[in-house]
């Protein structure tokens, strides 16, 4: 895994500054901007044969529809899974927490606020678990939903759990490579009136892409099945302009 070339490498391309202009101004659009940036970063990075990221496309604001296209249903797999995950969380912590409530509110101080405390500590190890569990299961998810552009061939378990077996400690590095990344990009561009924090998303977004493609290169490296890619994705992959 090369984490530092996963956000140098969106600075190589001549017009990385235009691009992230163009691709920031969707940010601004609720729900499609994230999807249409995402599909553009699909495109580079699954719809060419030249991987060098000096050539990487630029972007089109004429390619939006296509760009919507590709970036759905990693979205769609994004938002179910989190929405399955969220409802399991709440199924089992939300008892939890109005015990903690009632305890805490109790008439014996000490000893019911010892016993909240307990339930705490248990519903934020809990909520780790949680974490680290749509960590595991949206990479592997989101890889087939990019690379076969289908919503049902994104649910193989078996996939996910020989993905998981093969690379779960590269996954977590990765995660945590990402959260610094992104923490320090988007103060870099706080700097510039905090507008800057907003298009400082788009070399976030690029950062995690390349990462899951490393991810998969590695994972197929190691002997996992390869996943079928959608002729979808070649069919207008654009060109960098230089």
């Amino acid at each position: 895994m090369n984490y530092a070339s996963s956000v140098s490498d969106f600075f190589k391309s001549p017009k990385w500054m235009m691009n992230m202009l163009l691709a920031g101004v969707c940010v601004f659009i609720p729900f499609i901007g994230q999807i249409v940036i995402k599909g553009w970063l699909i495109t580079g990075f699954w719809g060419r044969d030249d991987e060098r990221p000096e050539t990487f496309p630029d972007f089109d604001f004429g390619n939006f529809g296509k760009y919507l296209e590709r970036g759905l249903w990693p979205f769609l797999v994004t938002f179910v899974t989190g929405l399955v995950l969220g409802m399991i969380f709440a199924v089992f912590m939300v008892p939890f927490a109005m015990i903690s409530s009632l305890l805490t509110g109790g008439s014996h101080g000490q000893e019911n606020g010892c016993a909240g405390a307990l339930i705490g500590i248990i519903i934020f190890f809990f909520y780790m678990i949680m974490i680290v569990a749509m960590l595991f299961l949206l990479t592997p998810f989101t890889l087939r939903a990019t690379i076969t552009q289908d919503f049902g061939q994104s649910f193989n378990f078996a996939f996910v759990k020989r993905f998981v077996t093969l690379m779960w400690k590269e996954i977590l590095l990765s995660a945590l490579f990402l959260l610094v990344a992104s923490t320090i990009l988007v103060c870099i561009g706080a700097l510039a009136l905090c507008v800057g924090m907003y298009f400082a998303l788009v070399p976030v977004y690029f950062c995690w892409l390349h990462l899951q493609k490393q991810l998969y290169r590695l994972y197929v490296s190691r002997g996992g099945e390869p996943v079928p890619q959608s002729p979808k994705l070649r069919d207008s992959a654009a060109p960098a302009t230089t």
